[in-house]
C-alpha cells in the first residue's frame, strides 16, 4: 500500500522509506484493492469500443478520454447503475488523437470529452467545442466552495481530479542506494549512478504524447536546472515511451530504471499490481494536473452529458473516486487523505499545480509548441 508523505514513496521491502522528519499520513486500502476490482463486470458495465465506428446502439451517451478505461470504470459502471436508462459508450484514445478528432469533427463525435492534458483542453474550449453548462448539484457554486472555483472555466471546462506527477524507480535497482527525494538530489543520482543508468531513463515522447509535452513545457518554465536535465538524460541515452503503460512495463521489466514524470494515479494502480516500484514525488517541486472534462457542442444528447458531468462532481461521484480510484477527487467535503483539499493542505509547499485558466494557452500555441519540441530534439538527438 502507498502512503502519502511529504514524497509519495513505496519502499524496497515494503517498507516504506522517508526522509528524516518527513510527517506521515496513510492512504485508505481501498485504493489497492480497486484495481483489482476494476476488472469485474457489472451486468450494466460501461461499453468500450475500439473500433471508432461506434456500437450501434444510437442512443447511447459517448464519452472519448484520454484516461485508460481501468482508471474510469469505477465511475462509469456506478454512473449507470444510478441511471439505468443511460447507456454509456467508453472510448480510450491517445491525447492528441483525441484532440484531432474533436478538432477536425470527425465523424462519430463523443458528448463528452475528458482528458488530463489541460492545455488542448482549455483551447478546444476557447475555440467554441463546449456546450457550457451550470453544473447542478448541492455544494456548487460561488457561495458554497466546496466545488472550488479553481477546477472549473468559465461554465465550460471541468477538472474533476487532481493529479500530482510523480518520478517511478525500479526497486531491485534502488537496492543499497539511497532514494533521491527531489529533482536536486536526482541530478546528482544520475551522475553517481551513470554507467548503471545508460539506457536505462524513460521519457515520454514529447512529440506524440500530449501529457509529456505539457509537463516538460510547465517544468522548463519552473526550474533553473531543466538544461541539466537535458543534458543528462541524452548523456545516459534516455528511451521514450508512447504511453504510461509501456513505460511503467518497462520499467517493471528491467529494461528502464526510472520511469520520469508519471501520472501519479497510473502509477499508483500500476504499483498495486506490481510490488516491484518505488513512486516518489519530488519534494522540492511536483507538477500537478487536473484531469478535465467538457460537453461537446455537437451533442445531441445534453440532458445526459449534463448528468454525467453533476455525475463527477457529486458528494457520491466525488466519495467513489477517492475510494476506489487513484484520482484524487477535488471536492472539499471529500477529506481522505489523497483528496485535493487534504494534499493541498499538507503539501502547499512541494505542488505545483498548472492553473486552469488562459495561460494554458501558452503551451498549446503552434509557435511555442515548435519551439520546445526543437530544443528537446536538438538536446536529446541521439534518442533517435
Amino acid at each position: 500500500m502507498i502512503k502519502f508523505v511529504l514524497t509519495w514513496v513505496t519502499g524496497l521491502s515494503s517498507t516504506v522509506l522517508l526522509a528524516s522528519a518527513l510527517f506521515v499520513t496513510g492512504v485508505t486500502a481501498q485504493a489497492s484493492q480497486a484495481t483489482g476490482q476494476q476488472g469485474s463486470a457489472h451486468p450494466n458495465s460501461v461499453h468500450q469500443d475500439n473500433s471508432n465506428q461506434g456500437d450501434g446502439n444510437e442512443d447511447a451517451l459517448v464519452i472519448y478520454g484520454a484516461a485508460y478505461l481501468s482508471e474510469m470504470k469505477p465511475l462509469l459502471d456506478d454512473f449507470q447503475r444510478r441511471n439505468p436508462d443511460i447507456t454509456v459508450r467508453y472510448q480510450a484514445m491517445s491525447s492528441n488523437v483525441l484532440d484531432a478528432h474533436i478538432r477536425d469533427q470527425k465523424p462519430d463525435q463523443p458528448d463528452i470529452t475528458i482528458s488530463s492534458v489541460m492545455d488542448l483542453q482549455l483551447r478546444l474550449v476557447n475555440d467554441g467545442y463546449a456546450l457550457p453548462y451550470q453544473i447542478n448539484v448541492p455544494g456548487y457554486g460561488s457561495q458554497s466552495g466546496i466545488v472550488p472555483h479553481w477546477s472549473q472555466w468559465r461554465n465550460e471546462l471541468f477538472g474533476f481530479s487532481y493529479e500530482p506527477a510523480v518520478i517511478v524507480f525500479n526497486q531491485a535497482f534502488l537496492e543499497g542506494k539511497e532514494i533521491p527525494l527531489s529533482r536536486v538530489e536526482l541530478l546528482s543520482f544520475i551522475r553517481q549512478h551513470s554507467d548503471e543508468l545508460k539506457g536505462k531513463i524513460g521519457l515520454f515522447d514529447i512529440r506524440d504524447v500530449g501529457i509529456g509535452y505539457l509537463l516538460w513545457s510547465f517544468e522548463r518554465a519552473q526550474t533553473s536546472n531543466y538544461g541539466q536535465f537535458l543534458e543528462l538524460f541524452n548523456l545516459h541515452h534516455a528511451r521514450t515511451f508512447d504511453s504510461s503503460a509501456s513505460m511503467l512495463k518497462a520499467l517493471t521489466n528491467g529494461d528502464i530504471s526510472i520511469a520520469y514524470n508519471i501520472m501519479g494515479s497510473y502509477a499508483n494502480s500500476w504499483e498495486s499490481k506490481h510490488k516491484d516500484v518505488v513512486i516518489v514525488a519530488a519534494n522540492d517541486y511536483t507538477p500537478v494536473v487536473i484531469r478535465t472534462a467538457f460537453i461537446n457542442k455537437t451533442t445531441p444528447r445534453p440532458a445526459q452529458a449534463q448528468a454525467f458531468i453533476d455525475y463527477l462532481f457529486s458528494y457520491s461521484g466525488q466519495k467513489l473516486m477517492a475510494e476506489e480510484t487513484n484520482m484524487p477527487p477535488v471536492r472539499t467535503d471529500i477529506k481522505s487523505a489523497k483528496s485535493a483539499v487534504v494534499l493541498r493542505e499538507q503539501f502547499a509547499n512541494q505542488l505545483k499545480p498548472l492553473p486552469l485558466d488562459v495561460s494554458l494557452l501558452i503551451f498549446s500555441d503552434q509557435s511555442k509548441k515548435s519551439l520546445v519540441i526543437t530544443e528537446w530534439e536538438s538536446a536529446l538527438k541521439s534518442y533517435d
